[in-house]
């Protein structure tokens, strides 16, 4: 970049983010412009543009946005060179508090600012700034004034018209918006997507950094389009977007022409293990295009962790007693057919050197993997391979290293032979980050005495520590998390593992009370979850001298903190649920609500399940009103909302909530099952207002007697018909789709594909392909249980009718006409025929051992098909059936005496019309010789058995009647 006379020569301010060597070379950003490539970030912050920019912060850190606005304009940075000194003071203050919080090593930042007695208001007052809907950030945030300052750069002085051209820098403002989102949803247990505020400046920057740094006219480099869409990938990953996330993902790699495909390779996995066995393992390269393998290797040489001059978190091993710390592979047995012509060749154990960007991207792929899919093992086993294959690179970068062990130790947690290592080594990287970032020990006084951790390593010296620009150059990618970010997932891990002491411990000195209340909470300590809860919220009635008492204080063990109210607290509004939660109490809700400025979604969503609870269903569901109507995202809430609307029968509303939730969130097959039910319920009550209507119409007209010229009611009947703008078959069909959309997801719960059979057999006509699918899920979720009673024979009569009153289509496939398969008809690949006998031959047949009836509906099935041996084999197999399952009762039952009468006289007639029948392609032999003799003697046995019981009956006189016609 060659630098114009106007610095920035019309481009963007992003542009700088990856060109501010070249600003080295204008002689007002010279000195700044070095300092900031160096990491020196405390020589910034204390030239005088930062000490203004940090003075009008503490004078407007509480205002509106338009007063910190207008504080600005008085500044005096309207020139370029001071608009691009102005962020460049926003770039220090961010990456000093990412160096504080993150990556390390520790700040000292003790007289940087001025100090004026008043750091602990003005610490408090940038806290509550970063307050969004009732919900606050971690309260103990460090440097959290350095965070603000940059919020207050990237948000209000940018954009700003700088002499007579548009500064703006989107990049910066969505980084910050969204680390700001991610800070409210780190302690608070909130999707990412539920601070709407947040999420609308979000979406609009990245729709114009897409067109800006995706477009054609994008001058940006390549590396900077991967690292754009890997750093979105992380957003949409927060917020719970997978399909965004890998779409940027698939993006990022298309862009970088990166090659990489989870395959198999021969190898052993286990110490006893003798044969090789297949094994995944991920196949990467970079591309050689853009950045050249010179360049590649000078990163290695430039890099402190990989000549081993720093110190990083150390690897754990396994040291499993039956898996080998690394699979062993088979390098000479690699089949290269099923992967790309780019990674042809590649060995397991020896595979190129990645570019960071493209170890971050498998980094990313396996996040969105352990993030979204289902939590078993075949899924951990595809996942874990994309770790791997960062670690088995030579360490690049300290921060990409420490991220890759963390996604290893995430991976590992959900399986017991490697979950104690994903303990451990999640705990070895929080102690070397805590070794990173800790300060001196401060001489505060508080709830909590100050713990210091103790490392498995030693803070490493000055000269071992990777430099700050290592450690930041990829962090926005990586996403990494902040310090307590890391403690309260190692707090979870230990809770997951059984640990809750362990666990306590950590919440405790984090300070992060409701997670310890929850914690006694579960295990069963309700009033000392209670106790540590009500702390927060009101005084002792001993007097304040009970507050300098930490919490497992002997003092403390009696004290129920019924004094007055404190001051509103941090995380109020969340502290008010939990203590509502614990108590049962609706006020304390209301209270939450209140306080939060009726912002706070979850307030009114406990309120609704209390009133629930207590069969109060409309408050509940104006509860559930107010929530969705504060946060419009949240999916459940919009689920519930549509349940309470069922319930008291408002059929509208509940398709509307039902509708809004599967629009955030399509995966939840309740949600369209119930869907399914509001729109057949809309159904039922169209069907009655269409009949009303109908009879409406009628009466007018039939009824001469002493008319009321006065009466509208045949006027008001015709206009509500007229105006009725639901078609009830449209909406049936609309309740079906639901439901088979609902079954598609929870294809293991057979009542959903009920539904489906219930709805399609009540179209008219019935959707027999629906039946067909339906009857076919159910028989294979239910049959392995209770085997042919899963059998729907209504719904199997009917299918058998619609294919047995169609035209008989030949098939064209060769082997399937009727002269090729013994006269039988093969219907034509794709009709319902095809599919009804396949699922008959397959799944059914196999099942019959009682019910004979279905005996009966193959044999029509058999005719059809002009298989005549096979539908008498079927008639006598049904007869046989009856008769065994009677066993002597129907000489006693006359609904049993009728049931063998109708089965034998079917046997009979099956006899006459196929056993005389001529064999296709045998001329002069029958189906059966000796059919009569058979018919016959089936008659002479069931009426030498019923002689004593039913003779002179009307079954007994038919059976008779059949017996003559054979002798004639």
């Amino acid at each position: 970049m060659s630098l114009n006379p106007t610095i920035l020569g019309g481009q963007s301010l992003d542009v700088l983010l990856f060109e501010i060597e070249y600003l080295k070379e204008h002689s007002e950003l010279s000195e700044f412009s070095t300092q900031y490539l160096e990491g020196n970030y405390k020589a910034i912050l204390r030239n005088a543009t930062s000490q203004t920019l940090y003075s009008k912060l503490v004078e407007t850190v509480s205002l509106p946005r338009p007063q910190q606005d207008a504080a600005l304009q008085t500044a005096g940075f309207d020139s370029e060179a001071g608009a691009v000194q102005v962020l460049i003071t926003g770039l220090a203050a961010f990456n000093a508090f990412l160096q504080a919080n993150v990556t390390g090593p520790p700040l000292d930042f003790g007289d940087v600012f001025p100090k004026n007695g008043k750091s602990d208001a003005l610490k408090e007052k940038c806290l509550r700034s970063l307050d969004i809907d009732g919900v606050s950030v971690y309260q103990y945030i460090p440097y959290v004034e350095l965070f603000c300052l940059a919020r207050f750069i990237f948000t209000i002085y940018f954009p700003r018209i700088v002499g007579a051209e548009f500064s703006d820098s989107k990049w910066m403002r969505f980084r910050i918006n969204a680390y700001h989102q991610r800070l409210l949803s780190g302690v608070s247990s909130a999707k990412l997507s539920e601070s709407t505020v947040l999420q609308d400046a979000i979406d609009r920057d990245l729709k114009d950094l897409d067109e800006e740094i995706l477009g054609d006219k994008s001058t940006f480099s390549t590396e900077a389009k991967v690292q754009f869409l890997l750093e979105k990938a992380q957003v949409y990953i927060l917020q719970g977007l997978d399909i965004k996330a890998r779409e940027n993902v698939k993006l990022a790699k298309t862009v970088s022409r990166f090659s990489y495909a989870l395959s198999g390779a021969l190898g052993k996995r286990t110490k006893f293990q003798q044969n090789d066995l297949s094994q995944l393992v991920v196949f990467a390269k970079s591309s050689e295009s853009d950045v050249s393998t010179e360049a590649l290797s000078k990163d290695l040489k430039e890099s402190t962790i990989s000549k081993g001059d720093s110190t990083k978190p150390e690897a754990l091993q396994l040291n499993d007693d039956t898996l080998l710390e690394s699979i062993e592979f088979t390098t000479d047995k690699v089949d290269p057919t099923n992967l790309p012509s780019e990674l042809a060749g590649l060995q397991p154990n020896n595979q190129p050197q990645l570019k960071p960007l493209d170890q971050i991207t498998l980094l990313t792929e396996a996040t969105i993997k352990d993030t979204f899919l289902p939590l078993d093992k075949l899924n951990s086993e595809e996942i874990l391979p994309f770790a791997l294959r960062v670690l088995s690179d030579k360490p690049t970068n300290w921060q990409i290293y420490t991220q890759a062990l963390l996604v290893r130790s995430r991976i590992e947690s959900h399986r017991s032979r490697t979950q104690e290592r994903s303990i451990l080594q999640l705990q070895v990287i929080v102690d070397q980050i805590i070794a990173d970032t800790q300060e001196e020990p401060s001489s505060e006084a508080g709830d909590v005495p100050e713990i210091r951790v103790t490392q498995f390593m030693p803070r490493a010296k000055a000269s071992e520590s990777a430099p700050i620009a290592e450690r930041l150059r990829y962090i926005y990618p990586l996403n990494t998390p902040t310090r307590w970010e890391l403690e309260t997932e190692l707090a979870y891990a230990w809770s997951g593992a059984g640990s809750f002491v362990s666990a306590l411990e950590i919440f405790k000195r984090l300070k992060l009370w409701a997670e310890v209340a929850l914690c006694y909470h579960t295990v069963g300590q309700e009033e000392k979850a209670r106790q540590v809860i009500r702390r927060q919220l009101h005084f002792s009635s001993k007097g304040p001298e009970m507050d300098k008492f930490h919490i497992d204080a002997p003092e403390l063990v009696t004290e129920n903190w019924e004094g007055e109210m404190r001051p509103t607290p941090a995380h109020a509004p969340r502290l008010w649920c939990i203590l509502g939660d614990l108590e049962n109490d609706p006020a304390c809700w209301l209270r939450s609500w209140k306080i939060s400025k009726h912002r706070y979604a979850r307030a009114q969503r406990s309120l609704g399940e209390y009133y629930v609870k207590n069969g109060k269903l409309e408050e509940a569901r104006d509860a559930y009103m107010q929530a969705t109507v504060v946060n419009r995202q949240n999916n459940d809430s919009w689920s519930r909302l549509g349940d309470l609307d069922l319930r008291v029968g408002n059929w509208d509303g509940a398709i509307i909530a039902f509708q809004q939730s599967i629009m955030i969130d399509d995966t939840d097959a309740k949600t369209y099952s119930n869907l399914g039910s509001a729109l057949l319920s809309k159904h039922k009550e169209l069907i009655t207002l269409e009949k009303a209507a109908a009879k409406d119409a009628i009466l007018p007209s039939s009824s001469t007697t002493n008319p009321d010229p006065d009466s509208d009611s045949e006027e008001i009947s015709f206009s509500k018909k007229k105006d009725e703008k639901q078609d009830p078959k449209a909406i049936l069909q609309q309740a079906l789709q639901a439901y088979k959309r609902g079954a598609a997801l929870a294809h293991s719960n057979w009542q959903i594909y009920d539904n489906v059979i219930t709805i399609a057999m009540r179209l008219s006509p019935p959707s027999f392909p629906d039946l067909l699918m339906g009857l076919r899920a159910v028989l294979r979720i239910r049959a392995p249980a209770v085997g042919e009673y899963a059998i729907d024979i209504d719904i199997l009569r009917a299918l058998v009718a619609e294919v047995s009153s169609t035209d008989r289509t030949p098939s064209t496939y060769p082997g399937e006409s009727a002269a090729e398969n013994a006269g039988k008809y093969i219907p034509a690949r794709g009709t319902l025929g095809r599919a009804l006998i396949a699922m008959v031959d397959n799944e059914i047949v196999p099942l019959i051992t009682k019910r004979g009836e279905l005996w009966v509906l193959v044999e029509k099935l058999r005719f059809w098909q002009r298989d005549y041996e096979g539908a008498l084999r079927c008639a006598e197999r049904g007869w046989r059936f009856v008769m065994s399952a009677a066993e002597g009762e129907w000489l006693v039952d006359k609904e049993g005496w009728k049931a063998v009468m109708g089965v034998t006289d079917n046997l009979v007639s099956a006899y006459e019309n196929y056993g005389g029948m001529e064999r296709f392609g045998e001329e002069g032999v029958e189906v059966e010789k000796g059919w009569r003799g058979k018919a016959r003697s089936a008659l002479r046995g069931v009426m030498s058995k019923a002689r004593d019981a039913w003779e002179g009956s009307e079954e007994w006189a038919v059976l008779e009647g059949r017996l003559e016609e054979l002798k004639a």
